[in-house]
């Protein structure tokens, strides 16, 4: 597996990658200030292709649908705004991540129902509840939700390596059930265009 985790990190470098529960990939992109009935479909390759593609002043988002959820890519960090996030997660689950090798900046989003349960940040590490708002457990501090979660990647990968080369991947699979492959991800129906970029909840 580790090898197909390094390939997705390559995947996935400079792009974010959102899984969503309780919100259709249409309503997803509405929410976001775009119209779906815009967009066009698009492989896994080419929706890649254009995120690398960093000279565009408008984010670029693609969607598709796995089970009940909705899988959203783009190359904004957009996925990653706690303040986008947090309300895109009401009744529902969003979990995130971003992955940049050349700057090794790494970022990862676990929210539910409104409130952030746990995140990596890239400057800062990991850190429980909403620094915004000082909510427990706070810096370091792995809630209890998590910890199995963690345990289990600490034990696949002993040596500790960056998150997104494994780790960032297992605790996207633990927390979705989605179990993302190269070859998933080549097979997968997404439809793409440019959005604004979404306003930040107040």
């Amino acid at each position: 597996m580790r090898a197909v985790y390094r390939e997705l990190a390559e995947s996935a470098d400079g792009i974010t990658f959102t899984y969503v529960r309780g919100v259709s990939p249409a309503d997803l992109v509405a929410r976001w200030g775009g119209d779906i009935a815009a967009f066009t479909p698009m492989s896994f390759e080419d929706m890649a292709w254009n995120c690398y593609s960093r000279n565009k002043p408008l984010p670029f988002l693609a969607v598709t649908a796995i089970g009940d959820w909705t899988l959203a890519v783009d190359d904004h960090m957009i996925g990653v705004i706690n303040e986008i996030i947090q309300p895109l997660s009401l009744n529902g689950r969003v979990v995130s991540h971003y992955l940049q090798e050349i700057t090794g900046i790494y970022e990862f989003r676990w929210v539910e129902d409104g409130r952030i349960e746990f995140g990596f940040y890239g400057e800062d590490g990991f850190i429980s509840g909403d620094p915004d708002t000082n909510m427990p457990a706070g810096w370091d501090v792995v809630p209890e939700s998590f910890a199995a979660i963690l345990a289990r990647s600490d034990t696949m990968f002993p040596d500790r390596p960056e998150i997104n080369n494994g780790p960032v991947f297992t605790w996207a699979e633990d927390l979705t059930g989605i179990t993302l492959t190269p070859p998933m991800l080549d097979g997968l129906e997404f439809v793409a265009g440019r959005i604004p970029r979404p306003e930040v909840a107040q």
